[in-house]
C-alpha cells in the first residue's frame, strides 16, 4: 500500500503522503523479529518526518538510537536535534490513533466486536484465513471472545 501511494500525484499526493506516515507508523509498531522492525521504524521516521510528525519521529529515533551500532549514532543523534529544532509536535497524527487497534496484516481498524489474535506474539488481525500467526509464524490464532470464555447473559 505504501508503494501504491508513493505514485500518487497532484492535489491528492499530500493525503497520499499523511497515510504512507500513518501506515508506516502501525508497521513500526508491530511485534516482528528486531532486523525487520528496525527497517520499519526507519520508514516510519522518514514518512513522518516528511509529514512534519517531529515528536513522533524523535521518539523513534531516540529508540534506534539506544541500539544502534556506534559508527550509526552520529546520523540518528543529529536528525534528532532537526526533530528539536523544528518544533516537537506532529502535525498529522490523530491523538486517538493507537496501533494496537489495528490488524497486524492490513493495518486496518479492528471490529469492537471480536478479532483474531495470535496467543504467542499477540498480533491482532481483522480476518485471519490461516491457522498460524504471519507475524512470528509460531503461534496460533484464536477469536479474541473466545479467549475471554464465557460471557455471562444480560437475560439471567
Amino acid at each position: 500500500e505504501i508503494g501504491r501511494l508513493q505514485k500518487v500525484q497532484g492535489p491528492s499526493a499530500i493525503s497520499a503522503k499523511d497515510e504512507m506516515a500513518r501506515l508506516s507508523r502501525h508497521l513500526g509498531s508491530l511485534p516482528l523479529l528486531a532486523k525487520h522492525r528496525i527497517n520499519c521504524i526507519r520508514t516510519a521516521i522518514k514518512r513522518n518526518m516528511e509529514v512534519q510528525n517531529y515528536a513522533y519521529s524523535k521518539q523513534m529515533l531516540v529508540l534506534l538510537l539506544s541500539k544502534a551500532p556506534p559508527n550509526k549514532q552520529d546520523e540518528l543523534r543529529s536528525l534528532v536535534e532537526m526533530c528539536d529544532k523544528r518544533g516537537l509536535s506532529n502535525k498529522s497524527i490523530d491523538p486517538l490513533e493507537d496501533p494496537s487497534q489495528f490488524c497486524a496484516a492490513t493495518l486496518s481498524r479492528l471490529s469492537t466486536i471480536g478479532y483474531d489474535v495470535c496467543d504467542l506474539c499477540g498480533a491482532k488481525f481483522s480476518a485471519l484465513t490461516t491457522p498460524g500467526c504471519i507475524i512470528c509464524g509460531m503461534g496460533s490464532i484464536k477469536r479474541s471472545d473466545a479467549l475471554a470464555g464465557p460471557v455471562p447473559s444480560p437475560f439471567g
